[in-house]
């Protein structure tokens, strides 16, 4: 046992309320002493707090000295990176939910406690709907997500007509023999020729099949498509088949 000995409650006592949640599953999956340091020094600090709003800062936590004099104990390297790998660790078990923020150009990290309320205001904040003062919420840049395929029984609901079961069935052995750029493509063909029936686009692809296809994935010695093709581009999908 190593630090001095407790000398004991005072007979007067100032309570705070701990949920009941903390004792179930949550203590028994900590096993970082640092974690769960942490995990009760925001609470208490979350309580202290008023409004609707709760959350704590990483600049605070950083310059909290009783904190860092918690987690100095026991570990070999500085508390400010003990503070860094106990933060990354609730937020990994998803007992706090991390905001960046930006305040007067610098970086900055808001903590709140999970919950379903919490939740949703994070949600109001990343949308612009909820305001947190003069902090600045970084919002991840999320790519475009790619446009999805469509499959062959769209393709030729869209540019052909209905499908029949037994229609359904053959477009369904096609859909498994020949790639999607493929099935595509060979629609586009048919579609640029007006020639918008399943027997045509089935010997475009058997052709491709057999004698391979061009530079540009034409079959070899096929015609270029009518200057009017534009016209035939109909349908849901007519904004692939122009590409």
């Amino acid at each position: 046992m190593s630090g001095e000995r407790f000398p004991g409650f005072p007979d007067r006592l100032t309570y705070l309320p701990v949920p009941v949640g903390l004792f179930g599953t949550l203590l028994r999956d900590i096993d970082s002493l640092a974690e769960l340091k942490l995990t009760l020094h925001c609470w208490r600090l979350l309580q202290a707090q008023k409004g609707k709003l709760r959350f704590v800062r990483r600049g605070q936590l950083v310059a909290d000295r009783a904190l860092l004099l918690a987690l100095q104990a026991g570990y070999a390297g500085p508390p400010e990176q003990t503070l860094r790998t106990a933060l990354e660790a609730a937020c990994r078990r998803e007992t706090m939910l991390p905001l960046e923020v930006r305040v007067d150009e610098r970086e900055d990290c808001c903590y709140f406690l999970n919950s379903a309320a919490n939740r949703l205001l994070l949600e109001q904040i990343r949308a612009g709907e909820l305001s947190i003062g003069p902090l600045e919420p970084v919002l991840p840049s999320m790519p475009a997500p790619p446009l999805a395929q469509p499959g062959i029984y769209e393709l030729y609901e869209q540019n052909i007509g209905l499908l029949t079961p037994l229609l359904a069935e053959e477009l369904r052995e096609a859909e498994l023999r020949y790639s999607p750029e493929w099935v595509e493509d060979a629609f586009r063909e048919a579609v640029a020729y007006n020639k918008r029936n399943w027997r045509y686009i089935r010997r475009i692809l058997e052709n491709w099949a057999t004698r391979g296809r061009g530079e540009r994935g034409e079959a070899r010695g096929r015609l270029e498509p009518p200057e009017n093709a534009g016209r035939y581009l109909e349908g849901r999908y007519g904004r692939l088949l122009k590409h």
